[in-house]
């Protein structure tokens, strides 16, 4: 429905339909996305089906904010590491919770340990946080007119994102299953850490919204 709302504004040339046109194609993305992570780590399609979605809408995404929004490629690519870090922390939010439920006590919660289940009780609220914050950062840097607000709201996103997802990451491959092996939480620190490495240097922010 938002694409056709965007599609009609595009076909009467109204000024706000570069705007949800811009909502569209990140919402569709993201929607098209993380699916695909939890489907592939569980080997129940592999590559995920979401990817026919996905790779056309990034095309589209491409189109609309260089053509149409005439912004300039570094920005664009910066917006789309924007909305992986989006994408990623809000997966290991998911994961978190999936994991934590099937951690909880069962029988007596008052004499069972909660401790298999703590990390992610701590980390999974955070990491939500910080895809909402990511989400904002991305849609925020094409369509916002006060870009250091935007800065702050990638800040927060990154430094939770950080203070989160290394711990999760590094619990999920060195310490739960007894051998080290490679987690799929290890994405979103990573990604969140390069993100926010950009958007802390001014020279680098300025740079590519200049």
């Amino acid at each position: 429905m938002i694409w056709l709302t965007a599609g009609v504004g595009f076909l009467q040339k109204k000024e706000w339909a570069y705007t949800i046109g811009v909502i569209a194609v990140v919402i569709t993305l993201f929607a098209s996305f993380w699916p695909n992570i939890p489907a592939m780590e569980s080997k129940a399609a592999v590559p995920g089906p979401w990817f026919l979605i996905f790779f056309p809408n990034l095309l589209v995404y491409f189109i609309l904010v260089m053509r149409k929004g005439h912004e300039r490629g570094k920005k664009a690519w910066f917006g789309l590491a924007l909305g992986m870090a989006f994408i990623l922390n809000f997966i290991n939010g998911i994961a978190a919770t999936t994991r934590m439920s099937n951690r909880l006590p069962e029988i007596n919660p008052l004499i069972d340990s909660y401790a298999p289940a703590s990390i992610y009780m701590l980390t999974m609220p955070t990491n939500m946080i910080a895809s909402i914050l990511f989400g904002i950062a991305t849609i925020g840097i094409f369509l916002a007119r006060n870009k250091e607000k935007v800065r702050i709201a990638g800040l927060a996103g990154a430094f939770l994102a950080i203070s989160a997802g290394f711990p999760l990451a590094f619990y999920s491959m060195f310490i739960e299953g007894g051998v080290p092996a490679f987690s799929m939480f290890i994405l979103g620190p990573v990604v969140s850490l390069l993100v926010g490495i950009f958007i802390l240097s001014s020279k680098m922010w300025n740079k590519i919204n200049g």
